[in-house]
């Protein structure tokens, strides 16, 4: 393969997360190719979410809707910007037939939905392989080796000051540690743990830390934020459905502990260094959470050979132990203990 002048990266358009798991094959390329013009062609909010990003230089969208049919128009726009090389980053076919019609010579991805023939180089989908590692494949298979499997955010000092100021004003003061509770998810039978587990180590590590309590999710989320908020003695700020996507990324670079489940805020939280403690699906758990440095993440295995189905997987789920999390919360926070709140320069 030489050495191309226009990149097209496609990622997952549905969830956030896909795009955040994505970033460590971003800056891979674009260590190998840096004379490249890199576009990404994901979610509609991967611009926002990526601001700042060194890796990418343009961004493309299509809706949500759109992601598993081949959208002529799209087509039309790639083939009239002239890509050298396409990176299929997710696994759709219509991804793929999009990117050979759009005529891009070199079209890398996985061998998956029966579209490898549309494919220049074909890279194998082997779960339970982490995701991360997999997406790497890919880069790798463009001629690019990783640069760290580490994940990366970016949020600026003025955006932490202005979170700052306005958590300030709804009565967190900067003399106590925040936990962030994210009980939420966007699947509340497969993706969120028991309502009162979070609860209960919330209490606890209020207790042990003086943990000021703030809770964030979409607004779909409400009705668990406010069982939450109500049941905590000493009170938490609700801003479930109350933050643009910049300033809940912000809010997450100045708090010292995010409780949550497996979502792309969790995500998010890893890429800015936040320390996590999540509870995960079991069949989700191996190729999505981060187990790492200040990050734990915490389910209960099926056993082998079992097939997951849906209501196996919310037995298992809501079968991890509330005493479990809070020792996994102990366990980051002594290897990244809450900070002091100097004023961001």
């Amino acid at each position: 393969m030489s050495d191309p002048n226009r990149i097209l990266m496609v990622t997952k358009s549905r969830y956030l997360g896909d795009t955040i798991v994505a970033v460590p094959a971003m800056r891979a390329l674009a260590h190998r190719y840096p004379q490249a013009q890199v576009t990404l062609l994901s979610n509609p909010a991967a611009g926002e979410l990526l601001r700042g990003c060194p890796y990418v230089h343009e961004y493309l969208s299509r809706p949500v809707a759109a992601r598993r049919r081949v959208d002529l128009e799209m087509w039309r726009v790639l083939r009239r910007k002239g890509y050298d090389l396409a990176v299929l980053f997710n696994r759709s076919l219509s991804s793929a037939v999009m990117a050979f019609m759009a005529r891009i010579p070199e079209r890398v991805g996985f061998d998956t939905e029966h579209r490898g023939f549309l494919l220049t180089k074909r890279v194998p989908y082997e779960p339970p392989k982490h995701e991360i590692l997999h997406l790497l494949d890919v880069a790798e298979a463009c001629g690019a080796p990783a640069q760290g499997t580490h994940l990366e955010l970016w949020v600026t000092a003025e955006e932490r000051q202005a979170i700052r100021e306005r958590l300030a004003r709804e009565g967190i003061t900067a003399d106590a540690p925040i936990l962030l509770l994210q009980p939420g998810a966007n699947d509340p039978y497969v993706k969120r743990w028991r309502t009162e587990g979070f609860i209960w180590v919330a209490q606890q590590l209020q207790k042990e830390y003086g943990f000021q309590i703030v809770l964030l999710g979409a607004n779909s989320e409400q009705d668990v934020a406010e069982q939450v908020a109500a049941s905590l003695k000493d009170g938490a700020l609700n801003l479930v459905g109350r933050t643009s996507l910049r300033e809940a990324l912000a809010l997450l670079a100045e708090v010292d502990l995010l409780l949550g489940n497996d979502t792309g805020m969790m995500h998010a939280a890893v890429a800015l260094g936040t320390p996590t403690v999540a509870v995960f699906a079991p069949h989700k758990y191996q190729r999505w959470a981060h187990h790492h440095d200040c990050h734990r993440a915490l389910t209960v295995p099926l056993p082998e050979g079992v097939r997951p189905t849906y209501e196996l997987i919310h037995q298992h789920l809501n079968a991890v132990k509330e005493e479990d999390v809070l020792q996994a919360a102990h366990e980051v926070l002594q290897v990244k203990p809450p900070r002091s709140r100097a004023p961001v320069r």
